[in-house]
């Protein structure tokens, strides 16, 4: 049996089991699994020796924001630096956003997207983001509009099977009514909601009362209409921004979000989960039998504390929903194993340290987001696996296997025959700084400076090529292509 590529001598990890194995990979698929230390036919077959390392799909990331429109301008990485430093952590798909411009459609817009995208290295989907549209009346909240809604199936034909919304953010906040008509449309095209699911008008109220705070603080004076805070942070403190998005708020906004589920079927995902109160809304759905409930946590969840915050340059790691206590984070590993929470994306929003700047004197104009599209795969082994706290198929199933599952990625997720040929070479051994110095996006900073890792993606291909060999970038610009889902 003849192979474009083989990989032989490592310990293959799935989503189920852990086996010794080889992998014949031909014309970009997966050809056969093989017993260990396979012969070829052909002497000169290319052969990746994976010797003492794990071998396992290549990873799914399905949240990051690449050289996205923003207040503070564009996300700092582009499609080319991105993909890159998502391969070199061991990445070979994403499915990033679609954002659309007042009046725009939303089929154009995905063509637009793809025409930005032109520089992946890797392979690619994309979300399509509904927002209001409609704004009828002078300080009503604004609606999505009949039309916009009726746009839904010609995005899902046009390759879009995930519809992200927002229950916060004044100009992106979809009300209740809106959502419950999305949902309804996205269900019938058999389609998957995205949710950030925070209580945006509870939120606006708190983000108001602080800035009254802030300005009489010195004077000693409280607000007699809302009692609630009055804690004594100065106005640069990125810990106003936990304050202001307090866990119940967070839990609130993902029960209406669960009841809207079951009473329109859809399957609903719910993004960046760090909350114990919030995922335990999922929980508790799922004990019930509701089967379209999912839920999704990201890499700062694991790692950081809103104890970040309180630092002087607390901005860096300001993201919403914002970073919680410990025991929130010692929660969100426990139901990774548990299956209460589905997958590890990163949602990687690159600001740099100018952009965060722009909010330094006042938390509600910190731009939120935390970069870690590189450091995904690496930090789930070392903080999880490592430490026990989850098991190696843990780990494949939630960064790789169910990604691909949830997000109607056909082809990717699994070592199987005719999946494409999307293969990790895992070296537990390799010890990687997390160090901006040592990783590859164009940011200035890096949110895990001072930790490193043990365990790192040493060979990366990506349906059949080699794009990452000894942990350096050896791919072609513009290789990767836009999954139709």
């Amino acid at each position: 049996m003849d192979f474009d590529l083989l990989i032989t001598g490592g310990t293959v990890i799935t989503a189920d089991s852990s086996m010794q194995a080889d992998i014949g990979i031909k014309k970009g698929k997966i050809a056969a699994i093989l017993p260990p230390h396979f012969t070829p036919t052909a002497s000169s077959t290319p052969t990746l020796d994976a010797t003492s390392c794990y071998v396992m799909p290549g990873g799914i990331d399905a949240h990051e924001h690449l050289h996205m429109r923003t207040a503070v301008g564009r996300t700092a990485d582009n499609w080319r630096s991105g993909t890159i430093a998502a391969a070199l952590g061991g990445t070979t798909t994403l499915v990033d956003f679609v954002d659309m411009s007042p009046g725009e459609h939303m089929v154009d817009a995905l063509h637009l997207r793809i025409s930005e995208a032109a520089d992946a290295v890797i392979d690619y989907g994309l979300h399509m983001t509904i927002q209001p549209d409609l704004h009828p009346v002078d300080g009503v909240p604004k609606v999505i509009s009949a039309a916009r809604i009726a746009e839904i199936p010609a995005a899902r034909a046009a390759g879009c099977a995930t519809f992200k919304m927002y229950t916060a953010y004044p100009n992106m906040q979809v009300q209740d009514g809106d959502l419950y008509r999305a949902l309804t449309a996205i269900r019938a095209v058999d389609g998957l909601a995205c949710i950030h699911a925070e209580h945006g008008d509870v939120i606006e109220g708190l983000r108001e009362q602080a800035k009254w705070e802030i300005k009489h603080a010195k004077a000693g004076i409280e607000n007699p209409q809302f009692p609630m805070l009055n804690e004594q942070f100065p106005a640069s403190s990125a810990y106003w921004h936990n304050l202001t998005r307090p866990p119940w708020l967070e839990r609130e906004s993902v029960q209406r979000v669960v009841a809207l589920a079951e009473m329109t079927g859809a399957q609903v995902l719910v993004f960046h989960l760090g909350c114990e109160t919030a995922v335990n809304a999922i929980g508790e759905a799922k004990a019930r039998g509701l089967s379209n409930m999912f839920g999704e946590t990201c890499p700062q969840y694991l790692v950081f504390t809103d104890d970040y915050l309180k630092r002087p340059d607390g901005r860096l790691w300001v993201c919403s929903p914002p970073l919680r206590s410990q025991a929130d984070q010692d929660a969100m590993w426990h139901m990774l194993r548990s299956g209460t929470l589905d997958i590890i994306s990163s949602d990687h929003c690159p600001f740099t340290v100018a952009q965060k700047d722009s909010g330094k004197d006042d938390f509600t104009q910190m731009p939120g987001g935390v970069p870690g599209i590189e450091v995904r795969m690496g930090v789930a082994h070392h903080f999880g696996v490592r430490t026990g706290k989850i098991t190696l198929q843990d780990w494949v199933r939630t960064c790789c296997t169910r990604p691909a599952e949830l997000h109607r990625l056909s082809n990717k997720g699994r070592l199987a025959v005719g999946y494409d040929a999307d293969v990790v070479v895992f070296d537990p051994n390799i010890r990687q700084s997390l160090n901006q110095a040592d990783l590859h996006s164009t940011m200035d900073y890096s949110a895990y400076e001072n930790i490193a890792v043990q365990g790192w993606a040493r060979d990366v291909v990506s349906r059949g090529d080699v794009i990452v060999r000894n942990q350096q970038f050896i791919g072609q610009v513009g290789r990767g292509a836009f999954i139709k889902r």
